[in-house]
């Protein structure tokens, strides 16, 4: 007998939509998330820190149990127009957040970090940081990004998702590295609190309402998608996301604030730190006193994450962007799945969003029944 049907490893947007989609597919399951922070923690950290005031996915991406119910909780909750922006009606984070807190309801909450997974009689038994140990039939990695990617030449430069990252009292002449929508957010986030900013990025700003095509949040590309072989689906990938780019309104923002001189733009490859500032391929030397890294997230987990650990230890197959090779059960290994980013062989290229969240419960939860079916016919 395991200590529960199914443990979540993660308690992200992500573990806890696939939580509770388990939870309703099979309200009898024993089911628990280890993680060793608050639910939601770190996505709320890493929103606050680089100054998000908007989601980039539209009001059909949450994480409720029906299709309007962002929509209706926002109506009856009073949140006005001011917290649906733009065309694609994208919600604010407080309303976001809100409504995933009166979502997700309370599941039991393991206050401790995975540290390993083996094979243990059948079930899978998940060492954690404490030595102690629970079992489950099945286990859910959904750990969200994991280190922030840092370029060569900047190994030890702060970033704006270290988990101690403060933007601080304003005064040092600023270089904020990264020309997507993480750098863009901070480097306006930064300039309204009086830092003195100058923006690096490789290319010119690019707007695009997604940071995907938006034909993979249905069937019309996802049907396809599925239909290739495996070992095409790396490349339809690369096709179909648009990283560094800009949605609408902080594109509009960060050439306005360009435009009025309140940031500084540069141009160019940075290489390597200096004793002075940022040095570009080029040659040129950007003079700064202080630089963040607003550069996204590796591709590839740490070696010491649980995620980095189960690949290496079980041997699991990875494309050349770090995709997992898994099945159409989100499996890496039987009763071992994965969601986010790494399951984008399955989910496609919005894997790692609120949308991909949302594939990966629906699939899920179609795993729960079945499990509860089999139960019950078994018994």
């Amino acid at each position: 007998m395991t200590d529960y049907d199914w443990l979540i490893i993660g308690g992200g947007p992500h573990g806890r939509f696939i939580a509770a989609s388990i939870a309703r597919a099979a309200p009898a399951a024993r089911l628990a998330i280890v993680d060793p922070l608050a639910a939601m923690a770190v996505w709320r950290a890493r929103a606050t820190a680089c100054g998000m005031r908007y989601l980039r996915s539209s009001n059909a991406h949450h994480l409720g149990a029906r299709a309007d119910s962002l929509r209706r909780f926002a109506a009856e909750h009073g949140y006005d127009d001011a917290h649906m922006l733009g065309y694609y009606r994208r919600p604010s984070l407080g309303l976001f957040d809100a409504h995933a807190a009166a979502e997700l309801g309370a599941p039991t909450h393991i206050r401790r970090s995975a540290h390993g997974l083996a094979r243990d009689d059948g079930a899978w038994r998940v060492q954690l940081d404490t030595g102690d140990s629970l079992t489950a039939e099945r286990v859910v990695l959904a750990t969200g990004p994991g280190r922030p990617s840092r370029p060569a030449g900047f190994e030890t430069t702060e970033h704006v998702f270290d988990p101690d990252f403060a933007l601080g009292e304003p005064g040092r002449a600023t270089v904020i590295v990264g020309g997507g929508i993480t750098g863009a957010q901070l480097a306006l986030r930064a300039a309204e609190a009086g830092h003195r900013v100058c923006w690096l990025t490789r290319h010119k700003p690019v707007r695009a309402d997604f940071d995907s095509d938006p034909c993979y949040a249905g069937p019309r590309c996802l049907v396809p998608f599925a239909d290739t072989p495996l070992a095409e689906r790396t490349a339809l990938l690369a096709e179909a996301r648009f990283p560094g780019t800009l949605p609408p309104d902080i594109y509009s923002a960060i050439t306005a604030a360009l435009a009025a001189g309140e940031i500084a733009w540069r141009q160019g490859h940075p290489t390597r730190l200096t004793e002075t500032g940022v040095a570009l391929a080029d040659g040129r030397i950007i003079d700064a006193e202080r630089v963040i890294l607003a550069t996204g997230f590796a591709h590839r987990p740490a070696p010491d994450s649980v995620l980095g650990r189960t690949i290496a230890d079980l041997r699991l197959v990875t494309d050349t962007a770090g995709h997992l090779h898994l099945d159409s059960e989100l499996a890496a290994a039987p009763g071992l799945h994965v969601a986010g980013r790494p399951a984008s062989l399955q989910l496609g290229p919005m894997a790692g969003n609120i949308k991909g969240a949302r594939l990966a419960g629906q699939t899920l939860a179609d795993v729960a029944r079945r499990d509860t079916l089999l139960r019950q016919a078994n018994a």
